[in-house]
């Protein structure tokens, strides 16, 4: 039976990007559990990159984010594709400007990777135009891995809440229309990594409710534990906070940056995140 675990986080350090990385055997169960990543180059414009898992594994989650010197582009990007891919084969991440930034920029993109367990499968459903809550099952089968994917958004909408249920039987996305613009025509997609698998928890930490510009977190599995996937949610989601970073930065750890919009929100609002941890 699935188990959860909330931790409130007062102060969180974040940890800063990456450069490629080749995939990095890991000492924590589930046996045979790799992490790989890519960065992309630096530059001012729109970005989706794919970190690929070793031969004889599958996905099971991932993250991106924006990488050192991450200043050049907080308040102006945020994530809208956080995608385990259908055959298994890697993780995507695409990240957009979502106000005028002249700055270059890069993105980080990172898999978790497993031995495919029983059951193994990448399910999705996309919801109706201009629809932002959609959410997709694993049925019998125990949710291991998130994603989600705004589709045609263009920079205009923005991946705000990537999360797993309690009992790790679903996973809800929301796609959040940027302040200020009226995009048409677009729609999310909710995406679950499912599985045969037992014995799971799915782990959740926050930021208290405040107006602070800048919030991150970190939270790891219990020792012994293996991180499997991460995911993260907004609250309230309006529009002019953005997802800058999620990451499963190790095999046990999972670390998530949002910022407000260059103008400012100036109200309280709160940063969750989730983590899916089995041995």
């Amino acid at each position: 039976m699935a188990r959860a675990r909330i931790t409130t986080v007062l102060v969180a350090a974040v940890i800063a990007g990456i450069t490629v990385a080749a995939p990095t055997p890991a000492s924590a169960d589930p046996p045979g559990i790799v992490k790989a990543g890519a960065t992309s180059v630096s530059n001012s414009s729109d970005k989706t990159l794919t970190a690929h898992c070793p031969p004889n594994t599958v996905v099971s989650g991932g993250g991106g984010y924006l990488t050192a010197p991450a200043s050049s582009g907080e308040r102006m990007v945020g994530l809208d594709r956080l995608e385990p891919l259908n055959g298994g084969t890697g993780f995507t991440a695409s990240m957009r400007e979502v106000s005028p930034n002249p700055n270059n920029w890069r993105l980080s993109t990172d898999v978790t990777c497993i031995t495919a367990p029983s059951g193994w499968d990448v399910v999705s459903f996309t919801g109706p135009l201009n629809t932002q809550g959609v959410n997709v099952g694993c049925g019998t089968k125990n949710v291991i891995g998130v994603g989600g994917r705004i589709n045609n958004g263009n920079g205009d909408v923005i991946l705000d809440h990537v999360v797993p249920s309690a009992d790790l039987k679903t996973v809800s996305v929301r796609g959040t229309v940027v302040a200020g613009t009226a995009p048409v025509n677009w729609s999310v997609t909710a995406i679950a990594v499912c599985a045969n698998v037992a014995g799971l928890e799915r782990i959740t930490s926050f930021v208290p409710s405040s107006s602070t510009a800048h919030k991150s977190l970190s939270q790891s599995c219990d020792a012994g534990d293996g991180l499997y996937s991460a995911g993260a949610d907004i609250s309230p989601g309006n529009g002019q906070m953005f997802l800058t970073m999620v990451r499963t930065t190790t095999v046990h750890q999972y670390n998530l940056v949002a910022d407000e919009d260059v103008s400012g929100y100036n109200l309280n609002w709160v940063l969750f995140g989730y983590g899916i941890c089995g041995g």
